[in-house]
Protein backbone atom coordinates (compact mmCIF):
# COMPACT_ATOMS: atom_id res chain seq x y z
CA UNK A 1 0.00 0.00 0.00
CA UNK A 2 1.76 3.36 -0.77
CA UNK A 3 1.89 5.34 2.02
CA UNK A 4 4.12 8.58 3.74
CA UNK A 5 5.74 8.48 7.18
CA UNK A 6 3.12 10.97 7.95
CA UNK A 7 0.61 8.78 7.57
CA UNK A 8 1.29 6.48 10.04
CA UNK A 9 -0.98 5.30 13.11
CA UNK A 10 -0.25 6.70 16.47
CA UNK A 11 -0.28 3.22 18.10
CA UNK A 12 -1.09 -0.31 17.02
CA UNK A 13 -3.70 0.07 19.60
CA UNK A 14 -5.56 2.97 16.93
CA UNK A 15 -4.68 0.03 14.54
CA UNK A 16 -6.47 -2.48 16.46
CA UNK A 17 -9.17 0.01 17.45
CA UNK A 18 -10.07 0.59 13.86
CA UNK A 19 -10.41 -3.25 13.04
CA UNK A 20 -12.80 -3.87 15.76
CA UNK A 21 -14.78 -0.47 15.05
CA UNK A 22 -15.17 -1.58 11.18
CA UNK A 23 -15.96 -4.94 12.01
CA UNK A 24 -16.47 -5.95 8.16
CA UNK A 25 -13.50 -6.38 5.79
CA UNK A 26 -13.33 -6.88 2.06
CA UNK A 27 -11.03 -10.51 1.63
CA UNK A 28 -8.92 -10.73 -1.18
CA UNK A 29 -6.94 -14.24 -2.13
CA UNK A 30 -5.55 -15.29 -5.20
CA UNK A 31 -6.38 -18.10 -7.34
CA UNK A 32 -5.46 -19.57 -10.08
CA UNK A 33 -8.11 -18.08 -11.91
CA UNK A 34 -6.96 -14.59 -10.59
CA UNK A 35 -8.27 -12.51 -7.57
CA UNK A 36 -10.99 -13.48 -5.78
CA UNK A 37 -12.93 -11.41 -3.04
CA UNK A 38 -15.74 -11.42 -0.17
CA UNK A 39 -16.83 -9.22 2.15
CA UNK A 40 -16.97 -11.03 5.45
CA UNK A 41 -17.94 -9.86 9.57
CA UNK A 42 -14.49 -10.30 11.75
CA UNK A 43 -13.66 -10.65 15.33
CA UNK A 44 -10.60 -9.78 16.17
CA UNK A 45 -8.31 -11.57 18.67
CA UNK A 46 -5.23 -8.89 20.19
CA UNK A 47 -3.46 -11.33 22.18
CA UNK A 48 -2.94 -14.30 19.31
CA UNK A 49 0.42 -13.19 17.94
CA UNK A 50 2.46 -10.12 17.36
CA UNK A 51 -0.23 -8.43 14.80
CA UNK A 52 -3.20 -10.08 15.98
CA UNK A 53 -5.61 -12.72 14.58
CA UNK A 54 -8.54 -12.31 12.46
CA UNK A 55 -11.76 -14.85 12.86
CA UNK A 56 -14.48 -14.90 10.44
CA UNK A 57 -16.60 -17.18 8.26
CA UNK A 58 -18.80 -17.55 5.20
CA UNK A 59 -21.08 -19.76 3.24
CA UNK A 60 -20.14 -22.74 2.24
CA UNK A 61 -21.38 -22.32 -1.13
CA UNK A 62 -18.70 -19.78 -1.48
CA UNK A 63 -15.93 -20.86 -3.85
CA UNK A 64 -13.72 -18.62 -2.21
CA UNK A 65 -13.56 -21.72 0.86
CA UNK A 66 -11.71 -23.36 -2.18
CA UNK A 67 -8.67 -21.01 -1.58
CA UNK A 68 -8.90 -20.30 1.79
CA UNK A 69 -8.59 -24.45 2.45
CA UNK A 70 -5.31 -24.40 0.78
CA UNK A 71 -3.90 -21.38 2.70
CA UNK A 72 -3.24 -19.17 0.12
CA UNK A 73 -1.96 -15.72 0.58
CA UNK A 74 -4.95 -13.41 1.69
CA UNK A 75 -5.70 -9.83 2.35
CA UNK A 76 -8.21 -8.50 4.51
CA UNK A 77 -9.03 -4.51 4.20
CA UNK A 78 -10.85 -2.36 6.98
CA UNK A 79 -11.93 0.46 6.28
CA UNK A 80 -11.99 3.42 8.59
CA UNK A 81 -14.11 6.87 9.07
CA UNK A 82 -13.06 8.88 5.04
CA UNK A 83 -14.72 11.67 3.42
CA UNK A 84 -13.91 14.11 0.40
CA UNK A 85 -12.08 17.51 1.27
CA UNK A 86 -13.00 20.24 -0.73
CA UNK A 87 -10.77 22.97 -1.41
CA UNK A 88 -14.05 25.58 -1.58
CA UNK A 89 -13.69 25.13 2.48
CA UNK A 90 -9.65 26.48 2.48
CA UNK A 91 -9.09 30.12 3.41
CA UNK A 92 -8.07 32.50 0.45
CA UNK A 93 -4.49 33.42 1.13
CA UNK A 94 -4.71 35.24 -1.63
CA UNK A 95 -6.02 31.99 -3.04
CA UNK A 96 -6.93 28.50 -2.11
CA UNK A 97 -4.50 27.11 -4.76
CA UNK A 98 -4.20 23.55 -2.78
CA UNK A 99 -6.05 20.25 -4.58
CA UNK A 100 -9.12 19.02 -3.45
CA UNK A 101 -8.27 15.35 -1.74
CA UNK A 102 -9.63 12.36 -0.14
CA UNK A 103 -9.13 11.56 3.62
CA UNK A 104 -9.07 7.89 4.46
CA UNK A 105 -8.11 5.47 7.16
CA UNK A 106 -7.84 1.99 6.31
CA UNK A 107 -5.72 -0.88 7.59
CA UNK A 108 -3.94 -4.37 5.59
CA UNK A 109 -3.91 -7.50 6.99
CA UNK A 110 -1.86 -10.36 5.25
CA UNK A 111 -1.99 -13.68 6.55
CA UNK A 112 -2.43 -17.05 5.54
CA UNK A 113 -5.64 -18.26 6.74
CA UNK A 114 -6.59 -21.69 8.66
CA UNK A 115 -10.23 -23.62 8.41
CA UNK A 116 -11.89 -24.39 11.35
CA UNK A 117 -13.83 -27.11 13.02
CA UNK A 118 -17.21 -26.98 13.44
CA UNK A 119 -16.91 -27.09 16.94
CA UNK A 120 -14.38 -23.61 17.03
CA UNK A 121 -16.87 -22.36 13.94
CA UNK A 122 -19.45 -22.40 16.50
CA UNK A 123 -17.72 -20.54 19.30
CA UNK A 124 -16.93 -18.02 16.83
CA UNK A 125 -20.36 -17.29 15.76
CA UNK A 126 -21.42 -17.20 19.13
CA UNK A 127 -18.57 -14.55 19.64
CA UNK A 128 -19.55 -12.44 16.94
CA UNK A 129 -23.26 -12.49 17.79
CA UNK A 130 -22.48 -11.11 21.33
CA UNK A 131 -20.28 -7.89 19.95
CA UNK A 132 -21.94 -7.31 17.45
CA UNK A 133 -25.16 -7.06 19.82
CA UNK A 134 -23.65 -5.44 22.60
CA UNK A 135 -25.20 -3.38 24.38
CA UNK A 136 -28.37 -3.05 22.82
CA UNK A 137 -32.09 -2.15 24.83
CA UNK A 138 -33.46 -5.76 23.30
CA UNK A 139 -30.45 -7.88 22.07
CA UNK A 140 -30.67 -10.99 19.99
CA UNK A 141 -29.16 -14.09 21.12
CA UNK A 142 -28.65 -17.13 19.39
CA UNK A 143 -30.53 -19.68 21.30
CA UNK A 144 -33.15 -17.54 19.88
CA UNK A 145 -32.82 -19.91 17.08
CA UNK A 146 -34.60 -22.92 18.77
CA UNK A 147 -33.56 -26.11 19.39
CA UNK A 148 -31.17 -27.78 16.85
CA UNK A 149 -31.18 -23.85 14.93
CA UNK A 150 -27.15 -23.82 15.33
CA UNK A 151 -27.14 -27.37 14.29
CA UNK A 152 -28.86 -26.91 11.43
CA UNK A 153 -26.98 -23.98 9.96
CA UNK A 154 -23.02 -25.16 10.93
CA UNK A 155 -22.93 -27.46 7.67
CA UNK A 156 -23.62 -24.02 5.52
CA UNK A 157 -20.86 -22.37 6.89
CA UNK A 158 -17.46 -22.46 7.13
CA UNK A 159 -14.92 -20.79 9.95
CA UNK A 160 -11.59 -19.71 9.41
CA UNK A 161 -9.01 -17.59 11.02
CA UNK A 162 -5.97 -15.27 9.58
CA UNK A 163 -2.86 -15.05 12.02
CA UNK A 164 -1.95 -11.75 10.90
CA UNK A 165 1.34 -11.86 9.35
CA UNK A 166 1.82 -8.13 8.06
CA UNK A 167 -0.46 -5.09 8.96
CA UNK A 168 -0.14 -2.32 7.25
CA UNK A 169 -2.07 1.00 8.28
CA UNK A 170 -2.75 4.28 6.62
CA UNK A 171 -4.20 7.48 8.39
CA UNK A 172 -4.27 10.11 5.57
CA UNK A 173 -5.54 13.01 7.60
CA UNK A 174 -4.12 16.36 5.99
CA UNK A 175 -0.87 15.69 7.73
CA UNK A 176 0.42 17.06 4.37
CA UNK A 177 -1.61 20.30 3.41
CA UNK A 178 -0.56 23.66 5.31
CA UNK A 179 -2.28 23.32 8.76
CA UNK A 180 -4.37 26.29 8.22
CA UNK A 181 -6.27 24.30 4.88
CA UNK A 182 -6.56 21.49 7.06
CA UNK A 183 -7.53 23.11 10.38
CA UNK A 184 -10.44 24.90 8.17
CA UNK A 185 -11.35 21.00 6.81
CA UNK A 186 -11.93 20.10 9.95
CA UNK A 187 -14.72 22.45 10.99
CA UNK A 188 -16.00 21.98 7.69
CA UNK A 189 -16.25 18.28 7.85
CA UNK A 190 -17.43 18.37 11.44
CA UNK A 191 -20.79 18.66 11.40
CA UNK A 192 -21.54 16.37 8.22
CA UNK A 193 -18.60 13.30 9.48
CA UNK A 194 -17.57 13.75 12.92
CA UNK A 195 -15.64 10.74 12.93
CA UNK A 196 -13.41 11.53 10.26
CA UNK A 197 -12.89 15.65 11.67
CA UNK A 198 -12.04 13.79 15.08
CA UNK A 199 -9.20 11.33 13.28
CA UNK A 200 -7.85 14.87 11.63
CA UNK A 201 -7.83 16.56 14.60
CA UNK A 202 -6.07 13.67 16.36
CA UNK A 203 -3.30 13.18 13.93
CA UNK A 204 -2.70 16.86 13.81
CA UNK A 205 -2.53 17.71 16.89
CA UNK A 206 1.59 17.49 16.84
CA UNK A 207 1.45 20.93 14.27
CA UNK A 208 1.40 24.56 15.24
Amino acid sequence: MYTKPEFAPLSQDEVFGLIEAAAFATVVTSGPQGLVASHLPFVLHRERGENGTLVSHLAAANAHNTLLAEGRETLAIFQGPHGYISSSWYPRQPERDSAPTWNFAVVHCHGRPLLLDQRATARHLLELVDILEADRADRWRMRELGSGGMERRLPHVVGFEIPIARLEAKFKMGQDERLYDTEAAIKAVQQDNPSLAGLMKKHNAHRS
